[in-house]
């Protein structure tokens, strides 16, 4: 279960600089906010989120993003915090979403963890 948590969180950091890199390109990073509407406009049109449910996502990847910026301003982050961080954001998803759309978003989560590389399905 925990190794789960963990590839999420490696997963999420892997996105995180995807979206950072693509911005470095272009000549400027996310910001948190930037990055929490990405994530959160990828969960609505995954599981096709209303309008409150999307508040209360954005909201959620916010605190989450300024949790995991405070792990890399100490120079190492604990990726064990980062797991507990995404274990925490988790529940909250479950709290928001229904039974079917949290099922449709771990499904879609573990896909790309396969295509990630490695990431997932054992291949860590």
């Amino acid at each position: 279960m925990k190794m789960r948590f963990f590839k999420t969180a490696i997963m999420s950091l892997m996105l995180v600089f995807g979206v950072s890199a693509a911005n470095a390109q272009m000549g400027q990073m996310p910001s948190p906010e930037e990055m929490a509407k990405f994530q959160a406009d990828q969960m609505k049109q995954t599981v096709n989120l209303n309008d409150d449910q999307y508040n209360k996502v954005l909201v959620i990847y916010k605190e989450s993003g300024e949790k995991i910026g405070k792990l890399f301003e100490s120079g190492q982050p604990d990726f064990s915090k980062m797991g507990e961080i995404q274990e925490e954001q988790n529940k909250k998803f479950k709290e928001i979403l229904t039974p079917e759309q949290y099922k449709k978003w771990d499904e879609y989560q573990q896909e790309m963890r396969k295509n990630m590389g490695g990431f997932g399905g054992g291949g860590f």
